[in-house]
């Protein structure tokens, strides 16, 4: 029985050496990953020559703060000379809303530009705002919402012979 306690007070005495023994930082035995209370960045791999698993940030990238927001670069667009006439043909489409503007759309004129456009069958002639500068299908020179080509023409008559001044 006193044999047996012998025993155990050898292996208490043993397994508490070896904690302390793998617990110290800086001890060189083991691979280096079981020390505790060991700070991360001072740990190394032992055989693969690799500092950390994860991978360092380039340098030379600079760092990114999201609370700056990017610069609004400003592009110069010269306008159209004033006094600008095409002529060609006009059709008609209907935008779900106006939003009260009497819109029309010709890749010629900038957007928001006041177009007057001239019915050369009957001399009528309105004025509409431009909404849009994407290239006509149909080959018109301007296209006219539906509301706004009643005061040029009937609808049947489209697409009508017109002069466009902006």
């Amino acid at each position: 029985m006193f044999a047996r306690r012998r025993r155990l007070a050898v292996a208490i005495a043993v397994t508490i050496v070896a904690v302390i023994a793998f617990a110290v930082p800086g001890n060189d035995s083991g691979n280096g990953a079981s020390m505790a209370g060991a700070d991360p960045d001072d740990v190394t791999a032992v055989g693969n020559g690799t500092n950390d698993a994860s991978p360092a940030d380039p340098a030379f990238l600079p760092d990114v703060d999201p609370s700056i927001a990017p610069e609004i670069i400003t592009v110069n667009v010269p306008a159209p000379p004033s006094g600008t006439v095409l002529n060609g043909t006009a059709s008609f489409v209907r935008w779900p809303q106006t939003l009260g503007l009497r819109p029309c759309a010709t890749p010629h004129a900038l957007i928001g530009a006041v177009i007057t456009v001239t019915n050369l069958n009957n001399g009528r002639q309105i004025k509409c705002n431009n909404v849009s500068i994407e290239a006509l299908r149909d080959g018109s020179v301007i296209v006219v919402h539906t509301d706004v080509f009643l005061d040029l023409a009937d609808l049947v008559d489209a697409p009508i012979p017109v002069e466009i001044n902006f």
